[in-house]
């Protein structure tokens, strides 16, 4: 059977098209984050002989397509830790606190190292790990998995982090906090100086630091 150039091209994206389809839904269903495995680049090139070839080149992820993933993953986890079974307001303003520190000058200026500050020791296996009770978000060094275990509230954690870090939704709704603590607790710092309460969201207190 001959395929005409044109028609032969069109069979090409729409398979590539439904692999990468495939691709992500299995990531969803396993829990991770999406990731972009590949791109295909389909070009027509001639032989020398008076025939088209055609030329499929996979190209792998931009260095900046790994880097948007890695800060919307890094945000989704700590909204799923901090504030899953929270209500939708409460978890935002989880998110919002992340993102106002990105812009603080005072904290790491990416999600992923805001979400992650820690003081790091060497194991008795001679690896790097946050010291127990020394990071900034509890999770991150409590000595257990960080592996979400709840598909349902993870889906829903990583969809607002996408909201969030991607459309700026639902910025500013604590109001510039940098800060917040659980409402059954009472930590030392709320009394320090400049550490001013902006408002009660879902399961949270929340604080601006004004240096």
């Amino acid at each position: 059977m001959i395929f005409s150039k044109k028609l032969l091209l069109e069979i090409l994206f729409i398979f590539f098209s439904l692999v990468g389809i495939v691709i992500i839904v299995a990531h969803i269903f396993k829990n991770e984050e999406p990731k972009i495995e590949t791109k295909v680049v389909v070009e027509t090139i001639s032989d020398g002989f008076g025939e088209d070839q055609i030329s499929i080149e996979p190209v792998g992820p931009t260095v900046e397509e790994e880097h948007l993933l890695d800060e919307r993953y890094c945000l989704a986890l700590n909204i799923y830790h901090e504030s899953r079974g929270d209500s939708f307001a409460g978890q935002a303003a989880v998110a919002d606190v992340v993102m106002n520190r990105v812009e603080d000058t005072y904290y790491p200026d990416t999600v992923c190292e805001v979400v992650k500050q820690t003081v790091w020791i060497e194991n008795w296996k001679g690896n790097m790990v946050p010291k127990r009770h020394m990071c900034q978000f509890s999770w991150f060094c409590d000595g257990v998995s960080d592996e979400p275990g709840d598909p349902d509230a993870w889906m829903e954690s990583y969809r607002l982090a996408e909201e969030v870090f991607d459309a700026g939704d639902w910025r500013g709704i604590t109001e510039g906090a940098t800060h917040y603590h659980s409402l059954q607790v009472r930590p030392k710092w709320v009394k320090d100086r400049g550490m001013e309460y902006t408002g009660t969201v879902g399961q949270h207190e929340f604080y601006r630091w004004e240096r």
